[in-house]
């Protein structure tokens, strides 16, 4: 026998293969392991240690549900603060343009939190021209802050360009303006790069302040150091201090109690304030120790807390954490876990919370044995959120949590208490230990791959660098069979390798946002174990893995945006546990055996959230298919689009089969979107209207669709889109007061959004006889009906029309309270509204209630008017609440009759007038001095306008004053002197007058040579 084949039998008999060596092998094992546990057990005796329950499920607090998701707490006891900072910042006392304001206080005492209340105020919002909001946190990289404070200064994000062109990005936008800048957590005190920053940001005008935030008096006396002006009569930073006794336990009542109030048991009370005392009047460790004494009910309990946990505490006043431990010490295991996976982002990141849900779920730390572990983990985020480990909660139009952040002081804890196990790589920390298994990058791979290697059993390995580098996947697979969470998203990669299959243990794979990358390698369907993958964005993907049926432990395919895409393979409705499918794809000739069709989701039970279903086509044969979607039994799903193919013509017959065979994709009554995309039947199906949960309908591009089925009566809708409805005269094809118990229902009862777009043909909202029409002769009066009081929206809030020039008429909307729109469109429907609306207040048979009989319009803010060809003159009485007008391209609008004067007084409120494109406006309207509140205006292109009246001195809150393209005004007039307020004139493209005001010698420059900020070219 030779020496290999020696080897081989060797070899097979110590493999798991020869059963009799095997067990062996596992008996000595076994009796090993229990030799220590008998150890352990002797020991725990010895010591006397006791065994701990701990929580093993989220208990939730007897109190309001809102607690959990409404995280926009009451701020108690800064109202003092507040007042001095604001007074500080708004100081005109000053030498120099721009001045800075340090907050300075210990972690957690709330500067974040007082710089948003400031940041937030209506003062403040008047008083400056652009507001900016940077958090710069631990790592003050010069470039870096300024490419933030660009991206809040334009609400853009911005591309990776060079420090030169950032800056000069920056000073255009702040050139001249009055700016106000928060920099929040700054714990960098280095002079030179202090220096840097401030040269950047001094080009704003005069008044211009910066308020930064820092735990670090060193940041304040440097930036005291370096700001050029001194706030005359005020300390040079602001220090903030604990809450008082009384505020203090207020907000502990708020988060202790249930509904805030005391309990009767006074020894609890008692206890409380004693707790209160030790936490210093520090709102984060009074929020976070009140949260955690919230599920304890017993006086023993709080007892208990007080002496032995509390007790123990070091008491340094400038260091919280080891109060915040407490709370994490009492969090069940399972939290605990979770609590500390969240140190991989870095601190003030925004964290999707159901991304974060499903890196638990890979990582093992989300257990059920019979609930939807999505849920489970849902159940565990709330925990968390209501313990104030995490804050500022955002919730979805569902009232889901979507997003949250963690306090910086909660961030350094998780840190803490997660140790060498967590590492987050930067240009700062660059090495990992060997017993690492959860890694975040913030900088390239390229800079940490060698040290990466020293911990080859990483479980997860996070992108969170915009660096579109170059990575070798085939070494990273190699590198790392340990991983359980990959994400490559971004990475520019054109392909994946098939060695993808070496990562047998992983469960989370993000691919999204490759954009070149075509296919994925057959070798994926290797991976059993593999949980979620996200696809979504790759523009250019054409296809998934045929075999994808064997990836049975996956939950959720998220391919949206991927447009490519051409079919859904055969064999994915096998995959039971699916959760999320956000896109199905109907290949247009599903006869190839790898081509799934809509038979696919008639077994996907679980799936939830969100669905779109692309490229269903027309014609006989689909009845069949769509009803075998059993769209109906799909009770978690909330949101659905249908879209339907664009490609060849559309005969009748096809049109009548399109009406038909939609009514099998009835939805569960649970579904609370419906978007419906180049649909070309004449009638919606008729389920729609028996969507009782409905909140958004959207329907694009059903060029045929004549008329909606009865909407009014869906209680819960609040959104209503139509565009590009072309085959549509009316929304209603008849009235839906038809019906005797009608009138005693309410119409549209939830809507408050409506926008109708590109709808050429549209008439009004409902087909009628004659009544309630405008008196074509008069135009001013208005036939009415017994219901024209019934008919109006009433929590309708927003309204924009574009493009609809046969529109006439509309129902009332009385009580618009935000924006209305009307572009291209026709001047009708808003006088209709208006008229129909003084109808029903002055007609003695009217019936309307009292929440219809308000003046029209009198709530609404926002006004536009664009290209409206036929309006001659608006009835501003009306629009008493009126803040912002804009009126552009209207080409008979007149604004200057006597008779207007009066109605321009109405405006109580408006601060902001735009006029643009108006050829019949040959000077200002007499009625603007009277209205007191203006503070911007704003005239371009009104060429007819030859003359600022002397009265404009009478605008007594005129602060910005812009003029362009105005070619034929020839003079400014004295009254521009007496504009005390007036901090910002801008000339722009007016030759006659730019003349009149050139600098020390033009005929105008003493009326103007006062402002502060002059922008003449």
């Amino acid at each position: 026998m030779t020496h290999d084949k020696k080897a081989k039998q060797v070899r097979i008999f110590f493999s798991k293969s020869n059963q009799l060596a095997y067990r062996l092998k596992m008996t000595r094992k076994i009796k090993a392991i229990r030799k220590r546990l008998d150890a352990i057990n002797a020991d725990r005796q010895n010591f006397h240690l006791e065994v701990r329950h701990v929580e093993t499920r989220v208990v939730n607090r007897d109190r309001d549900q809102t607690h959990s998701l409404v995280r926009q707490e009451v701020v108690i006891g800064r109202e003092n603060d507040k007042k001095a900072v604001i007074d500080c910042l708004m100081d005109s006392n000053v030498e120099e343009n721009v001045s800075i304001l340090p907050i300075v206080g210990i972690g957690g005492l709330g500067k974040t939190t007082l710089a948003q209340l400031v940041f937030n105020d209506k003062q403040i919002q008047k008083h400056f021209d652009l507001k900016m909001w940077v958090c710069v946190s631990d790592i003050f990289d010069v470039k870096t802050i300024v490419a933030k404070i660009l991206e809040s200064a334009t609400n853009k994000e911005q591309p990776t360009v060079e420090m030169n062109t950032l800056v000069n990005y920056l000073l255009k936008e702040i050139d001249g303006k009055k700016y106000f800048l928060v920099l929040d957590d700054v714990w960098n005190g280095d002079h030179g790069k202090w220096c840097r920053l401030k040269e950047v940001l001094m080009g704003g005008a005069r008044g211009s302040r910066i308020l930064v935030t820092t735990r670090n008096e060193v940041v304040a006396r440097t930036i005291r150091q370096e700001s050029v002006a001194k706030i005359i009569g005020t300390v040079e930073s602001y220090s903030l201090k604990g809450l008082a006794e009384d505020a203090s336990w207020s907000l502990f009542k708020q988060k202790a109690f249930a509904k805030g109030q005391e309990p009767e048991n006074s020894s609890i009370v008692a206890l409380g304030k004693e707790i209160v005392k030790k936490c210093q009047g520090v709102p984060l460790a009074i929020t976070t120790i009140g949260s955690l004494l919230g599920s304890k009910n017993s006086e023993t309990e709080w007892l208990s807390f007080k002496n032995n946990e509390l007790s123990k505490i070091f008491q340094n006043e400038n260091d919280i954490i080891p109060t915040l431990k407490l709370s994490y010490d009492h969090l069940p295991s399972h939290l605990k876990h979770c609590f500390a996976y969240c140190s991989l982002y870095p601190k003030d990141y925004k964290i999707d919370t159901s991304n974060l849900v499903k890196l638990w779920i890979a990582q093992g730390f989300v257990k059920s044995s019979d609930r939807c572990l999505e849920e489970v983990g849902n159940e565990y985020l709330k925990g968390l959120l209501w313990r104030s480990f995490f804050q500022e909660a955002v919730t979805d139009e569902f009232g889901d949590v979507i997003g949250c952040k963690m306090h910086d002081l909660m961030h350094d804890l998780a840190l803490s208490v997660a140790g060498s196990l967590i590492a987050t790589l930067d240009d700062k920390k660059t090495n990992v230990d060997e017993k690492t298994r959860h890694v975040s990058l913030l900088v390239g791979y390229d800079r940490h791959i060698s040290s990466l290697f020293e911990a080859s059993r990483i479980r997860t390995l996070l992108y969170l660098s915009d660096d579109k580098y170059e990575i070798d996947c085939d070494e990273l697979f190699s590198s790392f069979k340990f991983l359980r969470m990959l994400d490559l998203s971004n990475r520019n990669l054109d392909s994946v390798p098939s060695s993808i299959r070496e990562l047998k243990h992983l469960r989370y794979l993000d691919l999204s946002n490759n954009q070149k990358m075509k296919k994925l390698p057959d070798s994926i369907t290797r991976l059993h174990n593999l949980q979620t993958l996200i696809l979504f964005s790759c523009y250019s993907l054409e296809e998934l893995p045929r075999d994808i049926k064997k990836l049975v432990n996956l939950r959720h395919l998220e391919i949206n945006d991927c447009h490519a895409l051409m079919y859904m393979p055969h064999g994915l409705g096998q995959l039971n546990n699916l959760q999320t499918l956000t896109t199905f794809v109907v290949h247009l000739c599903s006869h190839s055996r790898h081509c799934g069709d809509l038979q696919e989701l008639n077994g996907l039970h679980k799936l939830r959230g969100w669905l779109e279903i692309r490229n269903l086509g027309y014609g006989k044969g689909v009845a069949s298919e769509y009803k075998a979607a059993n769209l109906k039994d799909k009770q978690h799903l909330h949101s659905l689009r249908l879209c339907w193919s664009t490609k060849g013509d559309v005969n009748d017959w096809d049109v009548v089969e399109d009406e038909m065979s939609s009514e099998g994709f009835r939805p569960h009554p649970n579904l609370k979107v419906l978007e419906l995309y180049c649909y070309m039947g004449l009638r919606l199906p008729s389920w729609v209207s028996s969507l009782a949960n409905l909140i958004t309908f959207k329907l694009r591009k059903c060029k045929k669709c004549q008329y909606l089925p009865p909407l009014s009566r869906l209680p819960s809708l609040k959104t209503l889109f139509l565009e590009y409805m072309d085959g549509m005269q009316y929304i209603s094809d008849s009235n839906d007061f038809s019906s005797p118990s009608s009138a005693l229902e309410p119409f549209f009862s939830s809507l408050e959004n409506i926008r109708l777009y590109n709808c050429p043909n549209l008439k009004g909202w409902w087909r009628r006889d004659s009544s309630m029409k405008l008196n074509s002769e008069s135009h001013n009066s208005v036939e009415i009906t017994e219901d024209t009081s019934l008919t109006s929206f009433p929590r309708l809030s927003e309204v924009r029309i574009s493009k609809c020039p046969m529109l006439t008429s509309m129902p009332m909307f009385p009580h618009l309270e935000e924006d209305l729109v009307l572009d291209n469109t026709s001047w009708k429907p808003l006088q209709h509204t208006i008229m129909m609306n003084m109808a029903v207040l002055q007609s003695p048979t009217s019936i309307a209630t009292s929440s219809s009989s308000s003046t029209p319009l009198s709530k609404l803010k926002r006004l536009t008017l664009r290209s409206i060809m036929d309006l001659i003159t608006i009835p501003l009485q009306h629009f008493t609440s009126l803040q912002v007008l804009f009126l552009v391209d209207c080409p008979k609008l007149e604004l200057a009759n006597d008779e207007d004067e009066m109605q321009w007084q109405a405006l109580t409120s408006l601060f902001f007038l735009y006029f643009s494109g108006l050829p019949k406006l040959l000077s200002l309207p007499s009625g603007l001095q009277h209205v007191t509140t203006l503070q911007k205006l704003q005239i371009w292109n009104c060429e007819s306008l030859t003359v600022v009246p002397d009265w404009i001195h009478n605008c007594k809150s005129l602060q910005i004053f812009e003029i362009s393209r105005c070619s034929n005004l020839s003079s400014l007039p004295e009254g521009m002197g007496r504009l005390t307020s007036l901090r910002r004139l801008k000339i722009e493209d007016c030759p006659i007058l730019l003349q009149r005001c050139k600098r020390d010698t033009g005929e105008d420059w003493g009326k103007i040579a006062h402002i502060p900020e002059l922008e003449l070219r």
